[in-house]
């Protein structure tokens, strides 16, 4: 029973991306079970806390969720995806551990996927989609290191765009030729491409780990840059090796 619905959130988690720039305006409704439309006190929460709003119980995750009275509340987007997964932001919120990630996604998923609202009303199925949803795009962007620092420097005021230009004209160059490598390399070429640029990656992200640790975003934000490009590197050798 549990395996499947693992590989299930896991993968939902994969596809599922929620827009990072935070909203003005966005209200909704949290209830339990015994609250009906005119008794409904909270809108979407702008906090997390550790117990539940409706009863006191302590709540098993950092969610507004409460198994216990069936509370459940819509997230604001200005709360952290850091702060909905229980991971600590400061002091270097690009610095997470990996495994403890997962875990509280899937201890997450636990109390608010669909699945353990589908005999609730359809208020409360409509809300736990919300909130599933919103694990996913946390867990989504908290889990890879190129989405990770793009939603550091999203709430520090910097997008990283589809178009933004690498600077770095040497690196430009081995890109290209390192592409046209890939093409026309065999099986053993590509491999040894592949592992000169998983070490670019690795030196990107200490830098980056640098760089947001002293809360320099420009620098960042160049670094950013840079692994995009060594990312699409890194899905092309994949793509090659794949077909080949």
């Amino acid at each position: 029973m549990f395996r499947p619905f693992l590989a299930r959130v896991v993968v939902t988690a994969q596809a599922t991306h929620r827009p990072l720039a935070v909203s003005n305006g966005y209200y909704a409704r949290a209830f339990t079970d015994k609250a009906n439309s005119s008794s409904l006190k909270h809108s979407v929460v702008t906090s997390l806390t550790k117990t539940c709003p409706s009863c006191g119980t302590i709540l098993p995750t950092a969610l507004p969720v409460c198994p216990n009275c069936n509370y459940i509340a819509r997230i604001h987007d200005s709360i952290s995806y850091h702060d909905i997964l229980g991971l600590p932001y400061e002091p270097n919120p690009f610095v997470v551990d990996a495994a403890l990630l997962k875990r509280r996604f899937i201890e997450g998923q636990r109390v608010s996927h669909p699945d353990a609202w589908a005999t609730k009303s359809e208020l409360q199925r409509d809300i736990a989609l919300d909130v599933s949803n919103t694990l996913n795009a946390a867990y989504k962007a908290l889990s890879s290191p190129l989405h990770r620092i793009e939603y550091i420097l999203q709430r520090n005021g910097l997008m990283v765009a589809e178009a933004d230009p690498l600077e770095d004209l040497e690196l430009i160059s081995e890109i290209m030729e390192v592409r046209e490598e890939i093409e026309a390399g065999d099986v053993e070429r590509i491999r040894t491409l592949e592992e000169d640029n998983d070490n670019k990656i690795r030196e990107v992200v200490n830098t980056v780990i640098k760089s947001v640790a002293e809360k320099n975003w420009e620098e960042t934000k160049v670094a950013a840059v840079r692994l995009k490009y060594l990312n699409g590197i890194a899905e092309a050798i994949k793509q090659r090796l794949d077909d080949m």
